[in-house]
């Protein structure tokens, strides 16, 4: 089984490099772009980051991610983060699209 897999492996390589080469003969580009992230396009949720409770703070320090005080409070004891501050996390009227009626 592994001899097989190992076959199919070289015969995949050789076919995309076979690909690859037919691609550069016809003037492709084959460097690949990251795509730019525009942080506009990222729609923030209102919700930690932990568990999935409404958010209740917010941690610069941490990338500006949402938590809930008790996620807050637990994640950043166990690592020892003393020096984070957070701050009070406000929903805006983006975010109120997401309260949900159970």
């Amino acid at each position: 089984s592994s001899g097989i897999n190992a076959e199919y492996g070289e015969y995949l390589l050789k076919r995309t490099a076979e690909e690859a080469a037919l691609d550069l003969r016809a003037g492709a580009d084959l460097t690949v772009k990251p795509k730019e992230i525009d942080e506009k396009d990222e729609e923030e949720l209102p919700w930690c980051c932990v568990c999935n409770r409404d958010a209740e703070v917010r941690c610069a320090e941490c990338d500006n991610d949402l938590y809930c005080k008790r996620c807050f409070r637990e994640g950043h004891d166990e690592f020892d983060l003393t020096d984070h501050k957070p701050a009070i996390f406000k929903k805006t009227s983006q975010h109120k699209k997401y309260n949900l009626e159970l």
